[in-house]
């Protein structure tokens, strides 16, 4: 019986278990990989205080600040959690593992083009995320392939930065809101390429092209690129939490301003969630919170001791 189980594996997850920790409870990470989305970034630059450093790295420096207060990190994936009695039991690896709280902070996937050459090229050149990759693209030559508003305003960030910016579809015009549309098109290092399908991400140790096919002609053709940005959106799989708790139509965990859920007990933190704003440092202020509150709830379970605040002083009170 742990005091709480972590479910995920990033920035979110390990903030969590390392504040959790810290308040001397007995915490357990289930994790299916460790990185979690920050495993697409080979460098993040806007984390308070590192001003450079690679995604797997920070979410394992976090990790290991965990596991240095007693933290236990177990690599499994979660197929099913369910509520017993006055516990939450996680089933991994056909066994199961209980606790007095839990922390759902498996983050969320973006969805992939699904061609040739994009696993390969995984944070080498292909990108989820404009808003974290943008200024690493000084001067450089790239493209964004994706849908709506998503692909708008990542070509719009994009060309502050790029040298010269592709902006890929499958149809003849661009779709999403009209002032979007209209910023794009006044950005003059932005070019649209319309009906262009992508067929296959090449290059040998970083992206240097793409091959694409017209849609119309059929006719394929190969267009130097330093980055693609798939922006085709994210998935949130959490179809293993069943009706547990309330989910938005998207997957993501709804929760109120403590993290709490519609389940007493229960939290989330991270991307996995209904908040806005998916970024690294967002994720581990969230998850530090997650943790807090999860302390708190426990403490008042005992009748004696809830966190009130943890700015001053730590109050101790009846409930």
């Amino acid at each position: 019986m742990y005091d709480i189980i972590v479910v995920g594996g990033g920035v979110a997850a390990f903030s969590s278990a390392l504040f959790a920790a810290r308040r001397g409870l007995e915490i357990l990470v289930i994790a299916k990989d460790i990185g979690g989305q920050a495993n697409y970034t080979d460098l993040i630059e806007n984390y308070p205080g590192l001003p450079e450093i690679g995604g797997l790295e920070l979410v394992s420096r976090i990790k290991q600040q965990a596991e240095a207060f007693g933290a236990k990190v177990l690599i499994a994936e979660v197929t099913k959690i369910k509520q017993h009695e006055q516990s939450f039991v996680a089933t991994a690896y056909n066994r199961q593992y209980k606790s007095k709280a839990l922390i759902l902070a498996f983050g969320k996937t973006p969805k992939d083009l699904a061609v040739p050459g994009e696993e390969q090229f995984k944070g080498r050149g292909v990108s989820y995320c404009a808003t974290c990759d943008a200024p690493l693209c000084k001067n450089k030559t790239v493209a964004v392939a994706g849908i709506g508003d998503l692909s708008l305003e990542a070509a719009i960030l994009l060309s502050h930065f790029a040298k010269k910016v592709y902006v890929l579809s499958k149809t003849d015009k661009l779709h999403g809101h009209l002032s979007l549309i209209k910023a794009l098109h006044r950005r003059k290092n932005v070019e649209f390429l319309p009906f262009k399908q992508v067929l296959e991400i090449k290059g040998s140790k970083q992206l240097s092209s793409m091959r694409l096919r017209d849609l119309n002609t059929g006719v394929e053709t190969s267009l130097p690129i330093e980055a693609i940005f798939v922006e085709l959106g994210y998935v949130v799989h959490s179809e293993f939490l069943g009706n547990l708790l309330d989910l938005e139509q998207d997957g993501q965990v709804r929760i109120n301003a403590d993290h709490s859920t519609s389940v007493a007990g229960l939290f989330a933190a991270g991307d996995v969630t209904d908040r806005p704003y998916k970024q690294a440092v967002i994720s581990a202020g969230e998850g530090a919170s997650a943790a807090l509150a999860a302390f708190d709830w426990l403490m008042r379970q005992k009748g004696s001791t809830g966190l009130t605040s943890d700015w001053t002083q730590i109050k101790r009170v009846n409930r």
